[in-house]
């Protein structure tokens, strides 16, 4: 939030299918990528993009930071693939540093995307490196700005992000219903930038996105900061998917008071995590009203969360020592989740610094301790070493990630005699029905590293 940019250098569906990507039979399955022609979006020497629609019979290549053309519109294709191209320098006005950034797509104020995938042909946003060789960071990210409200005196810079001229890189307004375009089935992998301190790039960036928004079925993996981050903004979502990133899957400030529901958080031993006075700060969610005492800025930052799924890892010790809670409620957010699973964390929920609200209907596991700072009343919790029995999930003892085997969404599903189960109908817990086909159905992809 804190470092401002110029350009230096412009240089029942079968349950098995639910974890498969759609890349069909002229895919180079090495290279994670379709084998069709590849070429760099255009743009101008701003960095302004210099089309209206990028056809899915090509791989679309992003050099540096791409910005689509206030007042305009990109449309991309179902289908369409989009990875980073060539690095370009640009300066950071206030530390002096020279920042490389590549693969980075912003869409500022009065501009839209329009990115509306199919469950069979979603549209992704990935590495260009080849099975085994790809990692966070490859890719740049995703950036909404909008105008709709956000706690903050004034519009803020998005952090991040260089200033081209002619195009506006704050967010934040005065119209909750702002409308910045639909994403529909998209995937974005291996996404993001530690600039500096305080100073990053996500996979799904939001800035002030408004409720003339549509965000559903999207999922974020690999990231090298947060999944989803929200600063401010009225914007609702459904249906995310977070994997394997290395900070905070969910990250909400500034204000935000959207309703998300049905969203899946998997932690992975193997992936790196953040880490704050050398230790963990990886959260499966972590809610700020804003970063400076005494946090009261209004409107207080309120996500209402309904059917979330967060799983952190299996072993107790790893857990431990690679995550810190499974929801970091602080900084006087306030909160609204219900209806929701959270385990394999050594600390399921903290309430911190004056949050409050209403944290009710879930079923949270912990190794330690369930809450902290607070217990909020009418939720089911266990703490012990075991998560997979105590949830009973339909996978038994695979339903952390990585499985031994090919991980599936369907595993996520309660029992009749979990705790999770509800009436099984419109009562149960956690982002998937009790007996219907998951809808990560054919979209999402579980192993982007070696697909």
């Amino acid at each position: 939030m804190k470092k401002i940019l110029t350009v230096a250098s412009v240089c029942a569906i079968a349950l098995a299918s639910c974890n498969k990507d759609n890349v069909g039979p002229n895919s180079d399955l090495n290279a994670g990528l379709p084998n069709k022609p590849q070429a760099t979006i255009p743009t101008d020497a701003a960095g302004i993009i210099t089309k209206t629609t990028l056809s899915a019979d090509t791989v679309w290549k992003i050099d540096g930071v791409a910005f689509v053309k206030p007042g305009a519109t990109l449309t991309i294709q179902a289908g369409t693939y989009i990875t980073s191209g060539v690095t370009k320098a640009y300066d950071d006005q206030i530390s002096g540093i020279t920042q490389n950034i590549k693969g980075v797509l912003v869409v500022p104020k009065t501009a839209k995307l329009i990115a509306n995938g199919t469950a069979s042909a979603p549209i992704v946003f990935t590495s260009p490196n080849a099975a085994g060789s790809r990692n966070p960071g490859d890719f740049g990210g995703v950036v909404l700005l909008g105008s709709a409200t956000t706690n903050q005196a004034a519009t803020r810079r998005i952090e991040g992000i260089p200033q081209p001229v002619g195009v506006d890189v704050t967010y934040g307004g005065t119209n909750a219903a702002d409308n910045s375009g639909s994403l529909k089935y998209v995937r974005i992998e291996f996404a993001g930038y530690n600039l500096t301190a305080d100073n990053e790039i996500n996979g799904l960036t939001l800035g002030g996105v408004g409720t003339g928004t549509t965000l559903e079925n999207i999922q974020v993996s690999w990231g090298k900061d947060d999944g989803f981050e929200f600063f401010g903004g009225t914007v609702n979502a459904k249906y995310l998917v977070a994997l394997s990133n290395d900070d905070d899957d969910f990250d909400f400030d500034h204000g935000y008071t959207g309703t998300i529901q049905y969203a899946l958080s998997l932690k992975d031993p193997n992936s790196t995590n953040s880490t704050s006075s050398g230790s963990s700060d990886s959260n499966g969610l972590e809610s700020d009203n804003e970063g400076t005492a005494p946090y009261a800025a209004t409107p207080k930052t309120r996500p209402v969360l309904k059917n979330f799924t967060f799983l952190g890892i299996k072993d107790a010790t790893v857990a431990g020592t690679k995550l810190k809670f499974g929801n970091r409620w602080r900084r006087a957010s306030q909160y609204d989740i219900q209806n929701s699973i959270i385990a394999g964390y050594a600390t399921g929920a903290a309430f911190q610094d004056g949050a409050t609200g209403t944290f009710t209907g879930n079923v949270v596991h912990a190794y330690t301790a369930a809450f902290s700072g607070a217990t909020p009343t009418g939720n089911q919790t266990n703490v012990s070493t075991d998560a997979t029995t105590y949830l009973n999930l339909a996978g038994a003892g695979n339903i952390f990630y990585p499985t031994t085997s090919t991980f599936n969404p369907a595993f996520l599903r309660p029992l009749s005699t979990s705790p999770a189960y509800g009436d099984g109908s419109t009562t149960y817990k956690g982002a998937f029905h009790p007996t219907t086909a998951p809808w990560t159905a054919n979209w999402t992809q579980f192993a982007p590293k070696t697909y």
